[in-house]
């Protein structure tokens, strides 16, 4: 055996995923220290995970789904308040060849929320939750580079650029805000009801951290000290960082941050007032990172005085295909459904963004989505003041990825949309313009599979064959041909073809003719 320069790589791979949806059915006792519960007026609702347990092939997951429900509590003078509460679920997802050290990660998607007045003291929830699971494994594979201690071998040498994972891992960042009331707003008695809309965000790796910055649309229903309700709403900077040991700014990274967790607390400011609201906001951190690598591989090998037999194992590795971000604006006008109430003033609206679709074409990704909207609104009826609007805007992009080809299926892509900002005019008291700017960050990686040698044989050399070769033959090449095989083939070496026939290129091209001369060594 010729001995052989290796490298070890670490590579993640996915090894199982699946995905089910569950229906949750159940009722919601409103506590006794919340008002009957007149009519519904908005729901929102999230879904967190509390841990999950692996075990041969399967996935036990636990987690509940939060809620929070706006309702109008008085039948005469119209006074808002809300409620919030969770439902718990477990589901088991089958993994096959998951073992009970696999890193799992789950997602986590509320596809439908329903919820509804039994009667003044009980709600009914219904929801559609989406559950996804992953599977992934690290795995070493062993590069050879080259042979060592052999100047007669001759050996093919190509560069490949690969991907070498840093680190895959999932974590959280906390962020915190204190907002202080403007002057002439009254102090807060309590937080009836808020909504925080997270955009704009812009995640950068640097040597050993990761920085989030962004905004938050902040509204707050509160009612003042004297029982008054009243609207606030501000945007505010967020800034979060976290720690990532292996991270360095020249890698490739792919990081997702969702809010997990929002909450907005009313608290005394320096003169003890209730003038200040603490606003905390967990991200859930989806973090991979690689290091773009060109590596040197030793794919063919033969020698002149000798047979060598390589053995050959196939490998397939990641490159980078494009990581770029995609940016358009959707505008459109809105109109009130019949018997809704008008509008006299805009609140809060919130959005979110939904991909319906995604297909793979010639140079891009076809995306399909819809914005979703929800607004809040001040109407003229005074026994019932606040009303709530829902719009679907529809959506239409292509991502650039050159040299994507539509039938290409050995490529992967990670889409993550994202709101940097939106907009909603009050036009008359039955429409309103929606105007938004998404942004579709987009990361697509293909995967480039070769024969790697795991070891070469040394044979016995075969005189006679070698002697039944003529000693000089005039070659014309029928095809673009690579000059390697044209000299293993022949019994001489590239350098030796150049030199006789003054090549200046490794290949030749449709009708080239060259003199070949037989090396013996």
């Amino acid at each position: 055996m010729l001995e052989l320069k290796k490298q070890v790589l670490k590579q993640n791979t996915e090894k199982s995923r699946a995905f089910t949806q569950i229906t949750l059915d159940d009722d919601c006792i409103v506590k006794d220290n919340k008002p009957d519960v007149i009519k519904i007026i908005h729901t929102r609702g999230s879904v967190c995970f509390e841990e999950n347990k692996v075990s041969n092939q399967t996935v036990w997951v636990t987690g509940k789904l939060k809620f929070t429900v706006l309702y109008r509590s008085d039948e005469k003078e119209g006074k808002l308040e809300s409620l919030s509460d969770v439902v718990p679920f477990g589901e088991k997802l089958i993994l096959d060849g998951v073992e009970d050290l696999d890193m799992v990660k789950l997602t986590g998607t509320l596809e439908d929320l329903a919820i509804s007045a039994i009667n003044s003291r009980k709600l009914a929830v219904r929801a559609l939750i989406g559950i996804g699971a992953v599977a992934e494994q690290q795995r070493e594979e062993t590069l050879v580079n080259a042979v060592i201690g052999e100047e007669d071998v001759q050996q093919r040498l190509e560069e490949k650029e690969m991907l070498l994972p840093v680190t895959s891992k999932k974590d959280i960042l906390r962020t915190h805000n204190e907002i202080n009331l403007p002057g002439a707003r009254p102090n807060i008695g309590r937080v009836i009801y808020h909504n925080v809309d997270v955009r704009n965000r812009e995640i950068t790796l640097g040597s050993g951290r990761i920085q989030l910055q962004g905004e938050a649309g902040v509204t707050v229903l509160y009612a003042s000290e004297e029982g008054q309700s009243e609207w606030y709403d501000i945007t505010v900077p967020i800034n979060g960082m976290m720690d990532v040991e292996e991270a360095e700014g020249q890698s490739l990274d792919w990081i997702k941050a969702v809010p997990s967790e929002i909450e907005l607390e009313a608290a005394a400011d320096y003169d003890g007032e209730m003038r200040t609201l603490h606003l905390d906001i967990v991200f859930d951190m989806d973090v991979k990172i690689w290091n773009e690598e060109s590596v040197q591989v030793l794919t063919d090998a033969y020698a002149l005085d000798r047979n060598l037999k390589p053995h050959y194992e196939r490998m397939c590795l990641w490159r980078l295909l494009m990581k770029n971000v995609a940016k358009l604006r959707v505008s459109e006008q809105m109109t009130l459904e019949s018997g809704q109430e008008k509008i006299l003033q805009l609140c809060s609206y919130e959005g979110d963004l939904h991909m319906d679709q995604v297909e793979q074409v010639d140079n891009g990704l076809q995306v399909e989505g819809v914005l979703l909207l929800h607004i809040l609104y001040a109407t003229a009826d005074d026994s019932f003041p606040v009303g709530h609007a829902f719009a679907q805007v529809p959506f239409s992009q292509t991502v650039d990825v050159p040299g994507l080809r539509a039938d290409d299926r050995n490529i992967t892509y990670e889409l993550e949309p994202g709101i940097d900002q939106l907009q909603v005019n009050l036009l008359d008291s039955d429409r309103y313009e929606v105007k938004a700017a998404i942004r579709l960050a987009t990361l697509v990686l293909s995967e480039e599979c070769l024969d790697k040698i795991v070891e070469i044989e040394e044979e016995p050399f075969d005189v006679e064959s070698l002697q039944g070769q003529p000693g000089l033959t005039g070659f014309v090449a029928q095809e673009e041909q690579d000059l390697w095989d044209i000299a293993k083939k022949y019994h001489t070496t590239v350098q030796e073809l150049v030199a006789t026939n003054g090549l200046k290129a490794p290949r030749l091209k449709l009708g080239d003719k060259i003199l070949i001369v037989k090396s013996v060594s």
